[in-house]
Formats: structure tokens, sequence, C-alpha cells
């Protein structure tokens, strides 16, 4: 949801972001996942992403 919000569709881009942003680290309470781990979730669960899109 952070890289939709904050119009970042790279997946090693958020990657960076997660280990760079002190809000995002707080947010996900350590360390990010790897680029693989985001690319991999949002190819399995674009219907769910889809929704929660809608509700915001």
């Amino acid at each position: 949801m952070y890289g939709y919000l904050n119009k970042i569709r790279s997946s090693r881009v958020l990657e960076k972001e997660a280990r760079r942003s002190i809000e995002l680290i707080w947010l996900i309470k350590g360390p990010g996942p790897d680029h693989n781990t985001i690319s991999n979730f949002r190819r399995d669960n674009p219907k769910a992403i889809k929704k929660k899109l809608e509700e915001l």
C-alpha cells in the first residue's frame, strides 16, 4: 500500500525505500522484504491489493 500511495511501482525501489525511510522502517517494524518477496506478493494477490486500494 505504501508504494501505491507514494507512486512507487518498482519492487526494487520499494526494497531500497524500506531500508532508507524511517517512517517505513517503523511501519514494518524493522528491515523490509527483498524485491523478490514484494514482487511475488503482488503477483499472488492482485485481487486483494485492488480491493484494498478501492477502499482508500
